[in-house]
């Protein structure tokens, strides 16, 4: 079997060569780069992300402790509050009617509760719950789901070992790892070509495996919230584009309005003030 080059088959064919293909890493990390940027709408987790917020078309794991479960200690509900403003402010000064509002939350441990959160979401988004019931069905959903236009956000949280049954069918990908990295990598390219943004929950466990996210957070839950409030420590653990190196020294704390889905009063300040409400600020 003979192989040939992107530039060898344009010179023997006489067609010109794309000019994407002649693209170096270089350029191509300079087009990530350029990306517009979207906050989360909590400041401290903007600036915790090597790129002061979230890109469209790019992937966000959330490294939950545990297994990444029920609730996944807070990971989950912080990761839909922003997809909730991925959703409000996708595209920008673009046309009204061209701006993807729609959220996509692919659920297959059934654990997630669309009334809960509910009142996140306003009168101009849109959520979609997906509950697929086998391994490549969950796979083929995010990927269909990234590819649409029409996504701002795809929540999903897949199980650690991706396709284990598949991989004991003897699924052309091999092992479970290497079918997660395959996955990851579909959907990382599928979201590039339409701007959704993936962000995936998943158990801490699977930190040492290959990533094609741009940045990797982990997410651990702090005592001293509220009934409405949860306290969060963030850790950066990662990323394909981070020039930063994932020490552990680079973390914050937010806090979670679990009513409203946004930024809650920073926890000293309600200390301080003896207030036990929360409050959103925009970010």
């Amino acid at each position: 079997m003979v192989t040939f080059t992107t530039t060898e088959m344009a010179l023997k064919t006489g067609s010109a060569v794309p000019a994407a293909a002649l693209l170096s890493g270089g350029d191509l990390l300079v087009r990530e780069r350029e990306r517009p940027v979207v906050s989360t709408g909590f400041r401290s987790l903007d600036a915790l992300l090597p790129a002061g917020g979230v890109r469209p078309g790019s992937l966000v794991e959330w490294l939950a402790e545990g297994d990444a479960g029920p609730g996944a200690g807070g990971a989950a509900s912080l990761a839909f509050a922003a997809a909730c403003r991925l959703a409000a402010a996708s595209g920008g000064a673009a046309s009204e009617q061209a701006r993807p509002r729609t959220i996509v939350v692919v659920d297959r441990t059934g654990w997630f509760h669309p009334p809960a959160v509910m009142p996140w979401l306003g009168d101009e988004r849109r959520l979609v719950v997906a509950r697929p019931s086998r391994d490549d069905d969950e796979i083929w959903t995010i990927d269909q789901a990234l590819r649409c236009t029409g996504v701002a956000a795809v929540l999903a949280w897949p199980r650690a070992r991706v396709g284990r049954s598949t991989a004991s069918r003897g699924s052309r990908l091999g092992g479970a790892s290497q079918q997660w990295s395959t996955a990851m990598r579909r959907w990382q390219l599928a979201a590039a070509g339409s701007g959704a943004v993936g962000l995936f929950v998943r158990p801490a466990a699977v930190r040492g495996e290959a990533s094609w996210a741009e940045a990797r957070i982990a997410v651990s839950p702090q005592a001293g919230g509220t009934l409405t409030e949860r306290r969060l420590r963030l850790t950066l653990a990662g990323g394909s584009w981070s020039a930063i190196t994932a020490d552990g020294q680079h973390a914050v704390e937010v806090t979670l309005d679990l009513a409203r889905g946004c930024a809650g009063v920073p926890w000293p300040a309600a200390a301080v003030s003896g207030r036990s409400g929360v409050a959103c600020r925009a970010s």
